[in-house]
């Protein structure tokens, strides 16, 4: 064989193995961006992503309520229930006469809340995951209302324990 021929050989063996190691390395830093983006997803950049678990500011144990006293205030109609989730999970299913008010739209939403600040209000979302319910509390807070809790378990352990939904 010629040594042009061998020549020729080589570098199309060189060219492919270039072409493969390219290859190979684009799908890699694709893999990596993918990696890094769920990454954000979850755990989020500033702390609220969705694996979010819990309020990343301490909070007084006292503006919880939890079970059994949680049914037992909506059982005796003692406070108004606030859903922190968006209207559409509302509409699926929520504690029976609950008031939407979504955390991204609470100015939107204040009007149908009790015009009496002193009123017991308590808010939750869907687990105990979601920080909507406690970041609602403080909104409402800081806009005047002066007995607001938050329900931290949220509708998920409502239903689990088999207390009544509403759906619209």
């Amino acid at each position: 064989m010629p040594d042009n021929q061998k020549q020729s050989q080589s570098d199309n063996q060189n060219s492919s193995e270039h072409r493969t190691v390219s290859h190979i390395l684009k799908e890699l830093l694709t893999v990596c961006i993918w990696i890094v983006f769920g990454a954000f997803t979850l755990w989020g950049a500033d702390g609220f992503g969705l694996l979010f678990s819990s309020p990343s500011i301490p909070y007084d144990v006292s503006s919880q309520v939890d079970f059994p006293e949680v049914y037992q205030i909506w059982q005796s109609n003692d406070a108004v229930f606030v859903d922190a989730r968006s209207t559409g999970s509302f509409h699926q299913g929520h504690i029976p006469g609950a008031i939407n008010v979504p955390i991204n739209r609470v100015v939107q939403y204040l009007h149908l809340l009790p015009t009496d600040k002193k009123t017991l209000l308590i808010t939750y979302c869907g687990s105990i995951t979601c920080p909507n319910a406690y970041q609602l509390m403080n909104v409402l807070n800081e806009k005047g209302y002066q007995n607001v809790k938050f329900f931290p378990r949220g509708l998920r352990d409502w239903q689990v324990l088999g207390y009544p939904l509403e759906t619209k």
